[in-house]
């Protein structure tokens, strides 16, 4: 199996219906194209942004992706930039404009950065582990006696789920737990039928065996089904990002548990490293408001590059009322502006501001030592 680092082409879902305005838009229509013939997987991803139906069912606490409310700053832009303009090209301002996303499964605007982001790092996980090993993981499907579904929560669901693992000769896997199944085509009208997909690892007891041994008193036996093996690192990211888009998601209960030798304490896998500096002079981004009058001509909402240093206002993180600038598209532009400002409180942004800060305030502090920038680089006679 080839390692991939990330996954960033596979992060966009191409999906077969329009999107009529921009996904920072604050309403989003959705037009329908030919729905039979898209994937499942986008099957969910648009029922659960436009069906009533999901919003509808509920087991215990879980609840189908997507059917919360959105928070005020989703999908809206913010502006990360640096004014370390003495170490820039021109002595110009930095801007680095990205969409903000909660990262919430519950959200209707973010469920599906959520899924990537998750799917992204069960890969690495998946692939880390297989490295030199005899098997792939391969996707099952273990469902509880439909006898007794009615009767059994969650827990005694999952506690009877770890007796049947051993049945089936299972021992290193991943697990999503799915509270419903869907009665149509389109996937938009859940029921009841809980059930447990896997990604398991190494050989699986035969379907008819496992069925007779998990036959408990006057219960009928545990229904298993191989969905076949997942060769290849992509197979395995949209196998997970299929079984996200229409999982359990609960407060405090994780979407995806690893079992086994792939479990977080016995597989250690290295975050993927989070680099949000300035690419002149390596200072790590802040915040900055754009000023919007006659005397400044703004950045495109999606520019990422320099910028005249005048156009843009630090954001003061320690200011007890401090907010974070949010933009977002108008429909209709006036004054040659497509695009306005919100002041919103976000405590995330807020936080990553007075951690960069030091670090800034220092770069600064070293500068105004030299009368040429170039000088902070140079050489100091004892180092000779």
């Amino acid at each position: 199996m080839n390692h991939i680092e990330s996954y960033p082409a596979l992060t966009q879902s191409n999906l077969e219906y329009v999107i009529q305005e921009d996904p920072y838009h604050i309403k989003q229509k959705y037009v329908e194209k030919e729905t039979t013939n898209l994937s499942n997987y986008q099957n969910y991803v648009l029922q659960a942004q436009s069906s009533k139906h999901w919003k509808e069912v509920e087991f215990e606490g879980f609840t189908l992706p997507a059917q919360a409310q959105a928070k005020a700053y989703c999908l809206k832009w913010v502006s990360w930039g640096c004014d370390n303009t003495k170490e820039h090209p021109k002595n110009k301002h930095y801007a680095e404009h990205e969409i903000k996303t909660c990262k919430v499964a519950s959200c209707p605007k973010c469920f599906e950065s959520w899924i990537n982001r998750q799917a992204n790092r069960s890969t690495r996980r998946f692939s880390k582990f297989v490295e030199k090993k005899q098997y792939n993981f391969r996707h099952i499907i273990l469902s509880p006696p439909s006898n007794q579904v009615e009767k059994m929560s969650y827990n005694s669901m999952k506690k009877m789920l770890s007796i049947v693992l051993k049945i089936a000769n299972i021992k290193t896997c991943a697990v999503v737990f799915h509270p419903f199944r869907f009665q149509d085509q389109r996937k938009s009208m859940p029921y009841f039928s809980p059930h447990f997909h896997l990604l398991a690892y190494g050989k699986v007891t035969n379907t008819t065996e496992f069925h007779n041994k998990t036959k408990f008193g006057t219960n009928n036996g545990w229904l298993i089904k191989n969905k076949g093996n997942m060769e290849s690192e992509v197979d395995i990211f949209n196998c997970v990002r299929y079984l996200l888009s229409h999982c359990g998601v609960r407060k405090k209960t994780h979407a995806i548990r690893y079992l086994g030798d792939i479990s977080y304490r016995k597989l250690k896998v290295e975050k993927e490293p989070f680099l949000h500096n300035c690419p002149y002079c390596e200072l790590p981004l802040r915040i900055f408001r754009i000023k919007f009058d006659s005397k400044h001509e703004p950045p495109p909402i999606d520019h990422v590059g320099l910028w005249e240093s005048d156009c843009f206002e630090a954001i003061d993180p320690h200011d007890p009322e401090a907010k974070i600038p949010f933009y977002q598209m108008k429909e209709e532009p006036e004054n040659n502006r497509d695009y306005e400002e919100e002041m919103i409180y976000s405590f995330e942004e807020l936080l990553r501001i007075s951690l960069n800060l030091p670090k800034i305030s220092d770069r600064y502090n070293e500068l105004s030592m030299f009368d040429h920038v170039t000088g902070r680089k140079c050489q100091k006679i004892t180092d000779f």
